[in-house]
C-alpha cells in the first residue's frame, strides 16, 4: 500500500476546529499510509503568526500516530541566491523531521513560491539547493524539492546540477513530482511527456490533483490534466516497473473532503493505477458524484 494525504487537503476541516491529530488517524483508518505535512496546515503543529513548525507538537503527533510514514512540507525560498538556510523556518524544519521520523528516513520537502526564477541563474539555484541539502544530510535526512510554476528546463537543469555537484549525497536529493503545477509552467509542458521523461530512482513522491477552468478542483477527475496518459506513463516507468510510491492526493478543500478522496481513489484505480487502497469506500459510484456539492 503506498497511497497518502497532504494535510492542506483537510484545510476547511483545520478552520473548523478539527484536530490535525483525529484527521491523521481517520486516514490511517482508511488505509492511507503516508501523510505529507504541509505548513500552513498543521493547525497547532505551527505558530499562527509566522508557520514556525512546533517541533514538540509534531513530535507528539508522530507517537500518537504510528505506523506512518511522514514527511514536513514547506514553502520556501530554496532557488533564491544565497539563502543560508538558517532562518527559524528551515531550522525548525530540519528538527522537526527526525522525531517524525519514528526510525525511518526523515524528510523534508520544500517548495519556492517566492523566487523569480527567471532572475536566476541556475548555478546559483543550485548552490542553494545544495546548501539546504547539506543541512538535511546532517539530520540524516531526505531532501525532496518540488515544481511549482518555474519554467520544467529550468528546474531540471538546478536539480541535475546540485544533484551532480552532491557527490555521495546525490541520492538524498529527489524531485517531489506533481504533474498538474506542470500546466502552471511558462510553455505548458505536457505532463505525460514530462512524467515519461522521469526515472523512479529520482522521484521521492508523486502528488495527484486536478484542475478546471484554471482552477483547483476537490477531485482528481477528468479535467485539464489528461490523468489517464500521466497514469500510462507512470506506469511505464523504469522499463514498465512503474513507480513504487508514494502517491500522495493534494485535492482542494472541500466539507466533503472524504468523499472527495473516495471518488478520486474509484477513478485511479478505474485508470489502471496500483495505490493498494482498491477503488475506495463507494467503487460503484461515478466519480463525479462526489464532488457536485463541493465544486
Amino acid at each position: 500500500m503506498n497511497a497518502g494525504i497532504v494535510s492542506n487537503c483537510w484545510q476547511a476541516q483545520i478552520q473548523q476546529g478539527v484536530s490535525l491529530e483525529s484527521l491523521v488517524v481517520q486516514a490511517r483508518d482508511r488505509g492511507y499510509v503516508a501523510i505529507e505535512l504541509r505548513q500552513g496546515c498543521l493547525g497547532d503543529c505551527e505558530s499562527s503568526d509566522d508557520l514556525v513548525p512546533d517541533v514538540e507538537r509534531l513530535s507528539e503527533l508522530a507517537a500518537a500516530c504510528d505506523g506512518l510514514t511522514w514527511d514536513l512540507a514547506l514553502g520556501y525560498p530554496c532557488f533564491a541566491p544565497g539563502n543560508a538556510g538558517d532562518d527559524a523556518v528551515f531550522t525548525a524544519g530540519c528538527q522537526a523531521i527526525g522525531p517524525l521520523a519514528a526510525g525511518r528516513t526523515p524528510h523534508l520537502r520544500l517548495v519556492d513560491l517566492q523566487t523569480d526564477h527567471t532572475r536566476v541563474a541556475t548555478a546559483e539555484a543550485a548552490d542553494t539547493v545544495l546548501r539546504l541539502l547539506t543541512a538535511v544530510r546532517r539530520v540524516g535526512g531526505l531532501l525532496s524539492i518540488e515544481h511549482a510554476r518555474e519554467d520544467w528546463g529550468w528546474f531540471r537543469e538546478v536539480f541535475d546540477r546540485a544533484r551532480t555537484a552532491a557527490g555521495p549525497d546525490r541520492d538524498w536529493l529527489k524531485i517531489c513530482f506533481d504533474p498538474c503545477n506542470l500546466l502552471l509552467a511558462p510553455g505548458e509542458p505536457d505532463p505525460a511527456t514530462v512524467t515519461a521523461g522521469l526515472a523512479p530512482a529520482e522521484i521521492s513522491m508523486i502528488h495527484f490533483k486536478q484542475r478546471r477552468d484554471g482552477q483547483p478542483w476537490p477531485a482528481v477527475v477528468e479535467g485539464e490534466v489528461d490523468w489517464a496518459a500521466v497514469v500510462r506513463a507512470i506506469n511505464g516507468m523504469g522499463d514498465g516497473q512503474g513507480f513504487p510510491g508514494p502517491y500522495l492526493f493534494e485535492i482542494a478543500p472541500s466539507p466533503e473532503v472524504w468523499e472527495c478522496l473516495d471518488g478520486s481513489r474509484v477513478f485511479l484505480d478505474r485508470l489502471g493505477l496500483e495505490m493498494g487502497l482498491g477503488g475506495g469506500r463507494n467503487d460503484r459510484t461515478d466519480p463525479e458524484e462526489f464532488v457536485e456539492t463541493s465544486s
